[in-house]
């Protein structure tokens, strides 16, 4: 059917069109937007095994890759054979996962069960020996305002709503199972999906490729394949990283504890190797609690151990960090702080994690389009250009532009 308007008119009404159809989906959405949310979450639920194979399988992308290099020259130097190769580094990759969860349960974990039930138990010997100091200073800063036998109802009244609550826990045991059972489920998916990503990942990024180049043009879909792995190389390059970063850091804290004879030198490691994979304030949210745990032990050794996490912080920021971690994030230091404050107020521990890279892509993005458009407008790229503007570029001195990948 043809219709009823010229070209020129259909090339004036048509950007009309769509804006009054996004405005209208727009008003759809808001208007129905508990309905909207409910079946997004619902999606979300469905889909969380196939995010965590898709998470599992881009961490153990570079033990995949590493994989590779070695079975290349070992097992398919003659004829090659991609599909049967990226099978085996994916095999191989989810076994070495499992062997590294085998050695934390089988290793560490007993150890730090052990070290937890020490703490409780010298944290208990602490408060009965001190009770009557507790006692006063909680009476002194309003925190309670009984005394004599009345205090020791309160405390009793507090013991029987714990065990009200263990009551109620024993109660809902089905639903601690089920949750149990939906864990193992989603992991089990998960494992499986990582599996089948990591083995046919050359075939899935065709598939996408072939199917964007189908729906948009071909300088757009470049563009968007430029920057997909533009992001991939600044999320993988960066979070990988940031893991060696920090279990070299948590080593380091376990054989420097021993050497000070520290107590609880596992424990403490631990807590201080996972805490540092936030950037800039992991170090010192990794302190406070083990520096606490140390306080109540031996005095001494918490001052011992914070000039020891200062020197850590600073060995892994000016020497460990930059040689791992390379230029991938490439941005200021105050914008990383700012960054990973915004991303850990709406998004929590994940958000203070990718909240770097996250900023160091979108900061790439935007020099990349600030670039261009001042190539365009022939005029320099670099920044020190633009110190004595608009004076300098009235001397006629010539314009030296770096030349910058689009």
């Amino acid at each position: 059917m043809k219709l009823p308007f010229s070209k020129d008119q259909q090339t004036r009404i048509g950007p009309k069109i769509w804006l009054v159809t996004y405005a209208l989906l727009l008003a759809f959405l808001l208007y129905n937007f508990s309905s909207v949310w409910g079946f997004v979450r619902t999606l979300a639920s469905l889909a969380s095994p196939f995010l965590v194979g898709f998470a599992i399988a881009f961490l153990l992308g570079p033990v995949q890759r590493a994989a590779e290099r070695v079975l290349q020259p070992l097992f398919f130097r003659r004829k090659q054979r991609p599909k049967l190769m990226h099978a085996l580094s994916a095999l191989f990759s989810l076994m070495f996962l499992v062997f590294l969860v085998y050695i934390f349960m089988k290793i560490m974990v007993p150890q730090l069960v052990s070290s937890i039930t020490s703490i409780v138990g010298y944290i208990s010997v602490f408060l009965k020996d001190n009770s009557e100091r507790l006692n006063q200073l909680l009476l002194k800063y309003d925190f309670l305002s009984l005394d004599g036998d009345e205090l020791v109802v309160a405390w009793e009244n507090i013991v029987s709503s714990q065990i009200k609550n263990i009551t109620m826990l024993l109660d809902n045991l089905f639903l601690i199972s089920s949750s149990i059972v939906n864990f193992v489920y989603e992991l089990l998916v998960g494992l499986i999906t990582a599996f089948y990503i990591m083995m046919d990942k050359d075939h899935l990024a065709a598939q996408i490729k072939k199917i964007g180049y189908s729906l948009m043009k071909r300088e757009r879909i470049e563009s968007l394949i430029y920057w997909t792995r533009r992001a991939n190389r600044i999320f993988s390059g960066f979070i990988s990283g940031k893991l060696v970063d920090s279990l070299i850091i948590g080593i380091i804290c376990y054989v420097g504890m021993l050497i000070f004879r520290m107590e609880y030198a596992l424990l403490i490691s631990c807590i201080i190797a996972v805490t540092n994979i936030i950037p800039f304030f992991g170090p010192f949210i990794g302190w406070a609690p083990c520096a606490l745990i140390l306080l109540l032990v031996n005095p001494m050794s918490a001052l011992w151990f914070s000039l020891f996490v200062l020197f850590l912080q600073q060995l892994d920021g000016n020497v460990i960090g930059p040689h791992i971690l390379g230029d991938y994030v490439g941005v200021s230091a105050l914008s990383i702080m700012i960054a990973i404050v915004i991303g850990g107020g709406l998004f929590g521990f994940v958000g203070m994690l990718v909240s770097v890279p996250v900023y160091a892509l979108g900061y790439a993005f935007f020099r990349a389009l600030i670039y261009d458009r001042l190539r365009k407008r022939d005029m320099p790229v670099e920044t020190g250009k633009y110190v004595d503007a608009p004076e300098c570029f009235d001397t006629g001195e010539a314009r030296t532009e770096p030349e910058v990948k689009p």
